[in-house]
């Protein structure tokens, strides 16, 4: 499990690993909002400084690594896309812009950006031995 915030701290994102799901939690009631079905073993979680999207990576599992990650509008919270990065991906980040998003690929070594307007991978480049977390800056 783990989580994620909405730029204006109204929201909180968890990832439920065991149920294939995120969880909304409002921060003022502390109540679940939603729970919204994504892909196999999700992890972490990053919401885009717009507000406009969420997104979490699908991990899977050791034996079943997952390779996706799926795209939440954050208004609807639905699933608008499921986009296939790399084996286990794990890490996201997000640009201070909101236009790319950098997901780490645990098995294949590598870092994929995508697009968060067109919600198409724009380049996959290796990087060193399982990469994991991730973080942007300016």
């Amino acid at each position: 499990m783990q989580v994620g915030f909405s730029p204006n701290g109204a929201e909180v994102y968890v990832s439920l690993r065991d149920e294939n799901k995120l969880a909304v939690i409002d921060t003022k009631s502390r109540k679940v909002t939603s729970r919204i079905a994504v892909g196999a073993g999700p992890i972490q979680v990053h919401a885009t400084p717009d507000k406009r999207l969420v997104l979490v990576a699908n991990q899977g599992t050791e034996a079943v690594p997952g390779d996706t990650v799926s795209v939440i509008d954050a208004a609807s919270r639905t699933v608008v896309k499921t986009i296939r990065t790399g084996p286990e991906a794990h890490g996201i980040a997000v640009d201070d812009q909101g236009r790319l998003a950098f997901v780490t690929n645990v098995h294949a070594d590598s870092l994929s950006v995508v697009d968060l307007w067109t919600l198409d991978v724009l380049a996959t480049v290796p990087v060193g031995d399982g990469p994991n977390g991730v973080t942007y800056s300016r």
